[in-house]
């Protein structure tokens, strides 16, 4: 008589864990650097100045000058990053140049803007570049991620390279003390080429 009652609880166990939906971990691939596994309805999505559409991999001499431009479909916090091909991150938004990181729906943020007092030219080494954007509806501290040093317009970053700047996100948008809802994020990448 107590084996159909150890079995039931047995198997009760064993599945409790697929009736319960657990948080995925975001997943790192090197085409995208993070990508979000949960279905959310926030769409972001970044290009470059000579590619609109966002699909192809534009050609970049260096000195060229280049524009980022993002959009979102709901009101978002946007932050910007560039993976250079010898693996060095710049982080591009938020910077002190810029004013804010917030981007409302339907909006084309361009950056710089036509109104801004600095351009963005195009640096070495030759090879192909990932621009990162990350929208998350809520702000994200990015304190272990990146800082502003004393008088520079450009925070720095202190992972290095795709992988551990995947791993940093992932933290970030992850955090242990206060989770964001995996639905308040997504991100998106654009690529362009640099040649001599």
């Amino acid at each position: 008589m107590k084996k159909p009652a150890v079995l039931l609880a047995l198997t009760a166990s064993l599945l409790a864990p697929l009736a319960t939906p657990a948080l995925a971990a975001p997943k790192i691939s090197a085409q995208s650097i993070i990508v979000n596994p949960v279905p959310t309805t926030l769409a972001a999505q970044v290009w470059v100045d000579r590619d609109p559409s966002g699909t192809r991999t534009p050609n970049y001499r260096i000195g060229d000058r280049i524009r980022l431009s993002v959009s979102v479909n709901e009101n978002a916090y946007v932050y910007l990053f560039n993976v250079n091909p010898d693996g060095s991150v710049d982080q591009i938004l938020p910077n002190r140049l810029s004013g804010s990181n917030y981007v409302r729906r339907g909006e084309i943020r361009t950056f710089p803007a036509s109104g801004d007092n600095f351009v963005f030219n195009v640096g070495g080494p030759a090879g192909l570049n990932k621009v990162l954007v990350v929208a998350s509806r809520r702000q994200l501290d990015l304190s272990e991620l990146s800082t502003f040093q004393a008088g520079q317009p450009f925070a720095s970053v202190k992972p290095q390279g795709s992988q551990q700047l995947a791993q940093a996100l992932s933290i970030v948008v992850n955090p242990v003390d206060q989770p964001i809802p995996q639905q308040d994020w997504v991100s998106d990448t654009a690529f362009f080429n640099v040649t001599y």
